[in-house]
């Protein structure tokens, strides 16, 4: 428990990683542009989709790596901006699809989201679903990620007047995070925060 969740051979400095793998992390400095122009849209993304990072992510996915949720929650806990949140109604979650959950057995976004509502003293928002099983987005051009998500997420009850931060581990595209906001959007919701822990360039 003393030791770093990355390298498990350091003893904690902080977010439950030792110094040497915190400062292995890069953080994402290319300028997030609000690509969709939508004044109720703020969306940030925290580190480079690379090294060690990118390792543990897999890991985290797709190798029952779910012990990963404490430093990646606690990395994007310690990120937000406080007055911000603050001002938050709910933390939201991508959504998996019933098939890939049974596959995979949890949806990973869901455990950062937990461990961060732990954080923040803020409720889960369990309305947003996903209700098309899609393609993998892997090895989709931008335009057939977008067709590929379309329509895939719903919410069913009204947001009026409520705000979101909606939590994913990886922007690419940004297809998915988008969708989810449309939807979120639909049902009158006053602002979403999206907010990815790692981005590909």
């Amino acid at each position: 428990e003393n030791y770093c969740f990355f390298c498990k051979e350091e003893k904690i400095y902080k977010n439950f990683l030792c110094k040497n793998c915190i400062d292995r992390l890069i953080k994402y400095d290319v300028e997030i542009y609000n690509d969709y122009d939508e004044k109720n849209l703020k969306k940030e993304i925290i580190y480079y989709y690379k090294s060690d990072i990118k390792n543990k992510i897999r890991e985290f996915k797709f190798k029952d790596g779910i012990y990963l949720k404490k430093p990646f929650a606690s990395l994007i806990y310690d990120f937000l901006d406080k007055k911000l949140l603050e001002k938050i109604d709910y933390i939201a979650y991508v959504p998996s699809s019933k098939k890939k959950l049974i596959l995979r057995g949890y949806n990973h976004c869901k455990l950062l989201a937990i461990e961060i509502s732990k954080y923040s003293n803020k409720p889960i928002f369990e309305n947003l679903k996903k209700i098309k099983n899609t393609k993998s987005q892997h090895f989709l051009s931008l335009e057939e990620r977008r067709i590929n998500l379309k329509n895939a997420f719903e919410v069913d009850v009204d947001l009026t007047k409520k705000k979101i931060l909606l939590i994913d581990d990886i922007h690419t595209s940004g297809s998915t995070v988008y969708e989810c906001y449309k939807e979120l959007k639909r049902k009158n919701c006053e602002f979403v925060w999206i907010v990815c822990l790692c981005g590909v360039m």
